[in-house]
């Protein structure tokens, strides 16, 4: 694809109009721009070839969902003459900034071949309109190497920010450029939506599998100059402990290469249940309130289609993680459930209220998974791959191989089994049994749980027309004040949410307002919110504080939680 030493031809006129809202073109300048030329502060990345991609993408079958192509970049460097410029504030920090545009891409993000942040150093990742910037800090590096987030539009801004006398310390190389192509992470591509039939995890078809939901996540990576998504599972261990053990598909990934260049994304899930019309329109990725990059290959099968992967930092406390529970009981559930994200979009829920049977990929014979015959609700789409089925119980028992499933018909899924990839091909690099099991008790199950400083109240309690209704949370074993980004997570079932006025209630009645009447008609709330809780003690009683201000519209308070 070339480099950015020798990039040539004519880039779109969409160019010319980058450089204006930069506010760097000058009257001498031409119309249009040559693709790899640059033009004070930005770089115009080479077109991919649409066409080729489409034809590409109309011919795949059965794999992973791309979204994005990578474009090679050269010697795009810190310190180098012709990317970026530094300049150094009063403050003492010096600051490195250089713009990055791919004409027609719906997202950018970025492989650093190298990037090295001293202490007290913060790189930010800017892209077009409010809010869209990812902030990395050394706490975030776990090697040389570093795959960044997304950031919506065609264009992005990366400034270094590094104390002054640690300057020679930094390290900035781009290796590649992700041009996302399709519009998973917004709502303007109304071809590339995930069917209406999909149940966001907000709607009540959800209620009381709230802790399974906040165990999945949507990832991308990158292989053969390609960028695709897929879906994993945080994985409970017998020893309980909070090692990031992440369960999703073989024909996702399979080598150490590949699973180095994951970036998982926490919570990117509706606030709302939509109705069925609205439902396949793709939300803001901002929702996605916490991400991670890198992980380590630690097993994986074909027969059973699974991959276990060691997430390279724990997840963040404020996605409120939930490590699923699993079985590896040969016997057939009653009945499944599906979390996964589909399209690559928001979060959904598919319900199968038939008992499974055993089957081998694609209804051939063998046992090495397991059938759904058919959902009642919802489906599976690609970038649903790799996401998990758990039984009537709760607890997890395959990954999403594919199947035949969409909106429309009534055709079957294929979830390879975890009693099969339990003992896999009979190695600790073929096999779940070691990770999931590390000091081999044999257990043939494993709850899920939370870690220390979660706590949570799943009791029910009616919200009535015209009053104020308050669900308690006691608070102990912590010391000192609260946080000052405690995270709060709320779910509250109603049919017009902008009837409510949502409070948080500390012990020393401090009170913290989290929603006051909006969202209009919309029926649930389903958010998360982080407030500055440190003028309170952690321990005590807390209170989630609703009040319904209007008449015609009823509700519950269905769940909610702290997390410290």
């Amino acid at each position: 694809m070339g480099t950015f030493a020798n990039w040539a031809g004519a880039c779109a006129p969409l160019a010319a109009a980058l450089m204006l809202s930069l506010g760097q073109a000058q009257a001498n300048e031409p119309a249009s721009l040559a693709e790899g030329q640059k033009i004070g502060n930005l770089a115009i990345l080479p077109a991919p070839d649409l066409q080729k991609i489409a034809f590409e993408d109309a011919k795949a079958s059965g794999g992973p969902y791309r979204y994005g192509v990578q474009i090679v970049t050269g010697d795009m460097q810190l310190n180098s003459d012709a990317f970026g410029h530094w300049r150094v504030a009063a403050d003492g920090y010096a600051t490195w900034q250089a713009q990055i545009a791919s004409p027609g891409a719906r997202s950018l993000d970025f492989h650093f071949s190298a990037l090295r942040l001293p202490p007290g150093a913060q790189l930010r990742i800017v892209g077009e309109g409010k809010g869209n910037q990812r902030l990395i800090d050394a706490d975030q590096l776990s090697g040389s190497e570093f795959w960044s987030p997304y950031v919506a539009g065609e264009k992005a801004t990366l400034e270094l920010r590094v104390p002054s006398e640690l300057r020679s310390k930094a390290a900035l190389s781009i290796a590649s450029v992700t041009h996302g192509y399709r519009g998973l992470f917004s709502s303007d591509e109304p071809a590339q939506k995930s069917g209406s039939c999909n149940i966001d995890t907000a709607c009540s078809s959800g209620n009381g599998w709230h802790d399974q939901m906040s165990s999945v996540g949507q990832y991308t990576f990158s292989k053969s100059g390609s960028s695709y998504v897929c879906t994993g599972t945080l994985m409970a261990n017998t020893g309980v402990t909070a090692t990031p053990y992440f369960l999703t598909a073989n024909h996702c990934m399979s080598t150490q290469t590949v699973a180095s260049t994951i970036v998982v994304y926490w919570n990117y899930q509706s606030a709302n249940c939509r109705p069925t019309s609205t439902s396949g329109t793709p939300l803001a990725k901002s929702i996605a309130s916490h991400s991670q990059s890198g992980s380590t290959l630690r097993a994986t099968h074909a027969a059973s289609d699974f991959t276990l992967l060691q997430l390279s930092s724990n997840v963040p406390t404020g996605a409120a993680p939930y490590w699923s529970g699993w079985s590896r009981s040969t016997t057939a559930p009653t009945s499944a459930r599906g979390i996964h994200h589909p399209a690559g979009h928001e979060k959904r829920f598919s319900v199968d209220n038939n008992a499974l049977t055993v089957s081998g990929y694609g209804g051939a014979s063998g046992s090495t998974h397991w059938r759904v015959g058919n959902w009642e609700s919802g489906t599976t789409e690609g970038g649903s791959s790799g996401s998990g089925l758990w039984n009537q119980s709760g607890l997890l028992v395959g990954q999403l191989h594919g199947g035949s499933a969409a909106c429309g018909n009534t055709l079957s899924d294929y979830y390879g089994r975890l009693s099969v990839s339990w003992t896999g091909g009979g190695t600790n690099a073929t096999r779940l049994s070691n990770w999931l099991d590390p000091g081999s008790t044999g257990a043939t199950t494993r709850s899920g749980y939370r870690l220390s400083g979660y706590f949570q109240n799943n009791s029910d309690y009616t919200i009535n027309d015209n009053a104020t209704v308050e669900s308690p949370l006691t608070v102990s074993g912590r010391s000192g004040n609260a946080p000052t980004t405690l995270r709060v997570n709320v779910r509250l079932m109603h049919t017009y949410v902008g009837d409510l006025k949502v409070d948080l209630v500390a012990p020393n009645g401090s009170v913290f307002t989290l929603h006051n009447r909006t969202g209009g008609s919309a029926d649930n709330l389903y958010q998360g919110y982080t407030v500055n809780a440190s003028a309170s003690v952690a321990n005590g009683s807390w209170k989630l504080r609703v009040n319904d201000n209007a008449n015609g519209d009823t509700g519950t308070i269905d769940t909610w939680s702290l997390q410290f």
